[in-house]
């Protein structure tokens, strides 16, 4: 087979694996969206509050989760005594978090202020041990491309989390339901992962390859853990010095630029990181490739978080009603800062692919010595989430174009051509977002259900007009 061959089936794969990977993600995040509506009628902000701390914690030990073992499944080539070894690293992994969160909770509530978190915390911690079990036949589906398996798992979970955590908000559990939801859609989540991939671990377990899948590793848990404290800081310090009602709110304001711009770059990796390591011996095409990639991610997340910053006061009052009002303002923000999140999010994956995680650890050091600072000042000195939310844009935007600057430099691109590669979308988004926020304001009168529909239907005509006239051959090409 030629390696013209060779590269023509890796698009296939990667195309096919998309399509399956985004049908399983937007399936799944229609009915997280669908629940996240129902909840935050039911449930009170500060139920969300107490939930979010809890999650705040599960999130800073998630990091050690599979050790970095599951990208390094995908990086080093198949071998059997590789795969079992991985297997029992991880499920060891999550005994002794499961562990840690068991000791770690009473420390949490202390720095939150609120004893209510304890059992909360440690009952969350039951999904380390239960991920730990599915975590390389995730990794095995990712590495060969086979989302279109991965579609069952993914829905499972989202369902089952969904429709358990709905019932007992109507049953009068509060920030419970949340975190019991949460349990059993892992547990689903794991039982069907086995279904869907027919390998099975042996008892088995070599130091010697242990050694090179935990030196790949410890890098990405680096990244990870820095990743991490810079997704998660900003929860720390609403929930620290703002309350759980006010981290409740932050919390709501976040879902829907998460679900619709964030979540779609991370499922994006999951099918771009094995593809790049595929071609990580060919530096011109991994540079195409991340020009590719760059040009059409920025066509899709562009216009989804400029839209959502322009319409964000009638979907928040159709949605959430106005008990949640008080999320407009930081919704806005969240979505610019995760529009700038998206046009970098898969610099990453090239660091990975070459081998050089490293590179991640020292950019994600630089940009959490300027997150943190700032968004503690902006908590204690201006006081308000709104403050915080657009504290993140300016350190993103910031972090991006230093972040930028040195893909180009591996890459041996010029970073002229990285700005040209999405400059099309900023532009057609911005006049898009002008054009439905003014139709927005102009019908302040109507109800908001009438204004969000306007907007959008305003903000999808005028943007794919732009990009017609004035990239066709890009449109076209797509």
């Amino acid at each position: 087979m030629t390696s013209n061959q060779d590269n023509q089936n890796l698009v296939r794969a990667t195309l096919h694996g998309t399509f399956w990977l985004y049908a399983a993600t937007y399936s799944g995040k229609i009915l997280v969206f669908i629940s996240t509506v129902i909840l935050a009628r039911l449930l009170i902000q500060e139920d969300f509050g107490l939930a979010g701390y809890a999650l705040i914690v599960i999130s800073f030990l998630e990091v050690l989760s599979d050790l970095g073992i599951g990208s390094a499944v995908i990086y080093h080539r198949d071998d059997p005594t590789i795969l079992n070894t991985a297997f029992w690293l991880n499920v060891a992994t999550g005994i002794v978090l499961f562990g840690l969160t068991w000791l770690i909770a009473p420390v949490a509530a202390q720095f939150f202020q609120d004893p209510r978190i304890v059992p909360m915390t440690r009952c969350l911690g039951l999904t380390f041990p239960i991920t730990a079990v599915g975590n390389i036949h995730s990794a095995l589906l990712r590495k060969n491309l086979t989302f279109k398996r991965k579609f069952v798992p993914d829905i499972t979970k989202s369902f089952g989390k969904g429709v358990l955590s709905v019932v007992l908000a109507l049953m009068g559990y509060g920030a419970w339901s949340l975190v019991v939801g949460q349990v059993f859609g892992t547990v689903v989540a794991v039982i069907a992962l086995w279904w869907a991939m027919p390998w099975r671990p042996a008892w088995q377990f070599d130091r010697r390859r242990a050694r090179p899948l935990l030196t790949y590793g410890v890098n990405i848990v680096a990244v990870n853990g820095l990743g991490t404290f810079i997704n998660q800081v900003d929860y720390l310090v609403v929930g620290r010095v703002l309350g759980a009602a006010a981290l409740g709110v932050y919390t709501l304001a976040f879902r829907i630029p998460e679900l619709l711009v964030k979540e779609f770059c991370a499922n994006a990796g999951q099918v771009i990181f094995p593809a790049y390591a595929k071609i990580r011996d060919d530096q011109a095409a991994l540079s195409q490739g991340f020009l590719i990639t760059m040009r059409y991610m920025s066509l899709i997340t562009v216009p989804v978080a400029l839209g959502l910053a322009a319409v964000s006061r009638p979907l928040v009052l159709t949605f959430f009603t106005d008990k949640w009002s008080e999320a407009i303002p930081v919704l806005s923000a969240i979505a610019i800062y995760t529009l700038i999140r998206s046009l970098t999010f898969n610099i990453g994956d090239v660091y990975k692919a070459q081998g050089r995680p490293d590179i991640l650890t020292r950019l994600s050091l630089v940009k959490a010595a300027m997150l943190a600072p700032a968004l503690w000042w902006a908590a204690v000195a201006v006081g308000t989430i709104t403050a915080v939310a657009w504290t993140q844009v300016v350190i993103a935007f910031i972090a991006g174009l230093i972040n930028l600057a040195v893909a180009a430099r591996m890459l041996n691109t010029p970073l002229s051509i990285l700005f040209r590669t999405f400059w099309p979308s900023i532009a057609a988004g911005l006049v898009m977002a002008v054009a439905a926020r003014g139709l927005v304001e102009q019908m302040a009168g109507a109800p908001a259900v009438w204004q969000l529909l306007a907007g959008v239907l305003v903000g999808a005509v005028v943007y794919s007009a732009i990009l017609w006239f004035w990239q066709r051959d890009v449109i076209l090409q797509a």
